[in-house]
């Protein structure tokens, strides 16, 4: 019975071996290149043919056909590299395969993608590659010289047999040929000169091991033209600084800037009037001269106790920066709740983290009294509804606020405040400044790529990027437009020094809610709010809705609380209808080794 159990362990032993060392199903599909056989032919010119006969067995494996890759860059010193060119290429299979080919650059690389990517083929094929080869010649006192891996020693595959036959105008004088892998120095198996050509073998070579020979032929039997060097790029000597790029460079930016310079001069300053107090709108019946506001000169005029007739808060805040921005926009909801169109309520705060939110009801429709910016707003805030919060109109409000901007736009222009669009100017500079910059860049590369004067490109990009920044400095006041500045400076002047003090205590109310969307656009909320904080005792007697019939507040509110309200609503509100919907040439006599000639590379499947 032991020894029945004995066997049984013994055989399960042997099974187990078995299973170890069996080979694996992918090992089955090993490639191999049964033979390489390379004809060189060199000509009295210096260039040479070369025909590649490859035998390729894919085994068991399905692939599209085979890749060569080719060096034809080598570096020559520590500037330049040596260029070796290859033309002429063609292929074809003798046992049917397909041949198609592709070729592309890869680093100092010819690749050459030979097959079908619609097909595939196995086990043993032959590819028969035939291409003209130049500048790969080496020239020395005693001899003309072919230095060249035959087999690059980056083929993948093992190789079980090299053959190698070069030839040339006249009989070789002298040859030589070294296997391995790359650095190695023994020689090929058999090396011979037969009828005026060199012949060479070699068996088993593994993968990544190649094949190098070495041939000369008496000096002038084969012209050998120097080397064809190219300069290796860098990014040092591609924006080299020597004193003629740097005073180059300089002289573009010096161009650049005088030419923004002048721009800003002739297009990019204000308007005024000339006259005996210069920027004063004439008085009726005299004709206004206009004259470019000289440089460093204020636009403000003399306090005004009140907003220039007929101005609405957004357009004061479009004359102002320029810019019809979102806070002009809040600033006009803040104007039509006060002028009875609409009610703000603000409203309770779930908890003390919570953010805050108000509501808009609307008290009248849009009217005649209301400009086209005005009537566009209140339209799109409602939009067939009666009431809406602000938190509603986040994500969604967006387009209607693009809208009543392009409108606030034309109204400042209509006024006569500006000739064009302040935002049509600042669009159109701006793409000039872009093509600049994209000019410059093209430049920037070319001059790098192919001299050493990248510098000038890089001065041509600054000068661009300068006219995209000064870009918003281009919109320009008519004389008009100035004059109703220096208004808008002298009413802000008055807004934050007011006392409410001055006021009749029955005129507090209206001059408050009045002037209060002038506030919002000047940025002082919460001063003219605190200038009237009389009025918080008249709320706390009487209700807040006494006080401000166009605004109300959450239970406990008073007036006192009415800046930070405020300024927590123009920001918030500003915040909401703007943001938009998610969304070298060595011998080879001396030391020559495999891998170290010209040509060679490798190979593989693909």
């Amino acid at each position: 019975m032991g020894r029945v159990i004995r066997r049984l362990l013994a055989a399960s032993g042997l099974a187990l071996v078995g299973l170890l060392v069996a080979p694996a199903p992918s090992a089955l599909a090993v490639e191999t290149i049964p033979s390489y056989d390379v004809r060189i032919d060199v000509r009295a010119n210096g260039t040479f043919h070369i025909r590649e006969e490859i035998a390729y067995d894919f085994g068991t494996a399905q692939r599209h056909g085979i890749f060569r890759t080719i060096p034809v860059r080598y570096t020559y010193d520590d500037t330049r590299d040596r260029v070796v060119t290859i033309k002429g290429l063609r292929v074809v299979s003798t046992t049917g395969a397909p041949s198609g080919v592709q070729t592309s650059t890869e680093s100092a690389n010819l690749v050459v993608r030979v097959g079908d990517p619609d097909r595939t083929v196995t086990g043993r094929q032959v590819y028969v590659l035939d291409y003209d080869v130049s500048g790969a010649l080496n020239a020395f006192p005693d001899h003309a010289e072919l230095y060249w891996n035959a087999v690059g020693p980056e083929w993948e595959a093992a190789i079980d047999r090299v053959t190698v036959r070069v030839s040339g105008p006249v009989p070789v004088t002298r040859s030589t040929c070294v296997a391995g892998y790359r650095g190695a120095e023994d020689p090929c198996q058999q090396a011979a000169q037969d009828g005026g050509a060199a012949t060479f073998a070699q068996s088993a070579l593994g993968p990544y091991q190649g094949v190098t020979v070495v041939v000369a032929w008496p000096p002038g039997s084969v012209a050998v033209p120097g080397p064809d060097l190219e300069e290796r790029f860098s990014l040092g000597r591609a924006f080299s600084a020597t004193p003629w790029t740097v005073a180059g460079a300089l002289a573009v930016v010096a161009i650049g800037l005088g030419g923004i310079g002048y721009l800003l001069w002739t297009r990019g300053r204000d308007r005024r009037y000339r006259g005996e107090v210069p920027g004063l709108k004439p008085v009726a019946g005299q004709v206004g001269v206009e004259e470019p506001r000289p440089l460093f000169t204020p636009a403000a005029g003399a306090v005004e106790f009140r907003p220039p007739e007929g101005v609405r808060p957004g357009q004061v805040g479009t004359l102002l920066d320029e810019v019809a921005n979102p806070l002009d926009v809040t600033a006009t909801i803040v104007d039509l709740a006060v002028r009875g169109y609409l009610h703000i309520e603000e409203l309770e705060r779930a908890h003390l983290f919570a953010s805050r939110d108000w509501v808009f009801r609307q008290r009248k429709p849009a009217d005649a009294e209301l400009v086209p910016y005005e009537r566009s707003l209140l339209d799109a805030i409602f939009s067939g509804r009666s009431e809406v919060r602000v938190s509603e109109l986040k994500r969604t409000f967006a387009s209607d606020l693009a809208k009543v901007q392009k409108q606030l736009y034309a109204d400042v222009v209509a006024h006569g405040w500006f000739r064009r669009s302040p935002q049509t100017t600042r669009t159109w500079w701006r793409l000039i400044g872009i093509g600049c910059v994209v000019v410059g860049a093209g430049l920037t590369y070319l001059l790098a790529r192919y001299t050493h004067a990248g510098l000038l490109g890089v001065a041509a990009v600054l000068s661009g990027l300068v006219l995209l920044l000064v870009a918003r400095r281009m919109p320009a006041r008519t004389a008009a437009g100035s004059a109703e500045l220096a208004r808008v400076l002298g009413f802000r002047q008055y807004i934050r020094t007011a006392e409410a003090e001055q006021l009749r205590f029955e005129e507090r109310t209206d001059v408050f809610s009045r002037y209060l969307p002038y506030a919002v656009v000047f940025g002082e909320t919460e001063r003219w709010a605190k200038a009237f904080a009389s009025l918080a005792a008249v709320t706390a007697a009487g209700g807040a809705g006494q006080v401000l019939p166009w605004y109300s507040g959450p239970g406990g509110w008073d007036f006192g609380r009415f800046g930070d309200s405020m300024r927590s609503f123009s920001d918030t509100t500003a915040g909401a209808i703007a943001a938009t919907a998610a969304s070298s040439g060595g011998s080879g006599f001396s030391g020559g080794s495999s891998g170290g000639g010209f040509g060679g590379g490798g190979g593989g499947s693909w």
